[in-house]
């Protein structure tokens, strides 16, 4: 019986030693994998050099990657070095979630550790990257028989969007860039997708090149840069707008053809359904993309760029 006891203990006891010795080991292993993490991946500002880490199972090389937290890397530091004094100090980038589409990154979401150098507060840095996307303002511009009166229609797209949440929420076409810097492309690409609607790239204005011009007036010493875009919400995401209108002629009967028509790329998870809006009416919708474009457009018009 002792004997039998004594093997059982001795057996738990090996048992437990062994997985504790195994668990320490993967400890130990994780925290030199993350240790080297922080020294492998990092970026400079000057010669400042900024770590980042993850304190999950991330590949950080490929966000390394991601076309918009590159670009992000970069302007960050233009921004840092431009200052005489230094207002902010970055500590740290943590990588806090990846999602995908399919095996590209469509969205980062990470934690700036900074602080403001006078009183040592941290500064707001909760990102969520999504880089940029095109707006279009299409104007429908179509007449009765008979008649000289014009009148002018905006497309809208309407589906679901969870994060609002709206199961039909109206929209001008617009969708995430692919990283080739060509907006106007793209700009066609999403309404042929989205309304089923082919236009010219000839036809499309990007309106945001308009506004943006380093040559204009507006931008002084402290915005002295070139905007990739509007930024609907800068106080926590990198996304920027390029939005473009494009005036197009129809037939009134055409026109009318569009209302309810079924759109989107079913096997990308789109379920569009067009729909149309006076001109007139368009500040009525919640739209942001819809409201800056209609903005855009009114204050181009104003100062003939337009």
């Amino acid at each position: 019986m002792y004997k039998y006891l004594h093997h059982h203990i001795f057996k738990s006891f090996s048992l437990k030693a062994f997985r504790d010795n195994n668990y320490l080991s993967k400890v130990h292993q994780n925290k030199y994998l993350f240790m080297a993490n922080i020294h492998q991946f990092s970026f400079n500002i000057g010669e400042e050099v900024i770590p980042i880490t993850t304190k999950l199972d991330i590949d950080v090389a490929s966000v390394l990657e991601f076309q918009p937290f590159k670009e992000w890397t970069s302007t960050l530091s233009k921004e840092m070095l431009k200052v005489d004094k230094k207002e902010l100090k970055i500590r740290n980038v943590e990588i806090q979630n990846v999602d995908y589409f399919g095996l590209k990154i469509g969205f980062v979401k990470f934690k700036v550790d900074a602080i403001f150098t006078e009183t040592g507060k941290s500064a707001p840095g909760i990102i969520f990257m999504r880089g940029g996307s095109v707006a279009v303002l299409l104007i429908l511009r179509s007449k009765e028989r008979d008649s000289k009166i014009v009148k002018e229609h905006v497309v809208l797209t309407y589906q679901p969007r969870l994060a609002v949440p709206s199961l039909s929420f109206p929209e001008i076409p617009a969708g995430m860039l692919d990283g080739s810097g060509n907006f106007i492309g793209k700009a066609s690409q999403e309404i042929k997708e989205e309304t089923g609607i082919e236009v010219n790239d000839q036809n499309l204005i990007d309106m945001t090149a308009l506004a943006y011009d380093e040559n204009n007036d507006v931008n002084n010493e402290r915005e002295g840069k070139k905007y990739q875009g509007a930024y609907p919400s800068p106080g926590g995401s990198d996304e920027f707008l390029r939005l473009c209108i494009c005036i197009k002629e129809m037939n009134r009967e055409d026109v009318e053809k569009l209302e309810g028509k079924l759109c989107g790329l079913r096997d990308h998870g789109e379920q569009i359904t067009v729909g149309l809006i006076e001109l007139k009416n368009l500040w009525k919708i919640p739209d942001m993309k819809a409201l800056s474009a209609l903005a855009l457009y009114d204050a181009l018009k104003r100062n003939d760029k337009i």
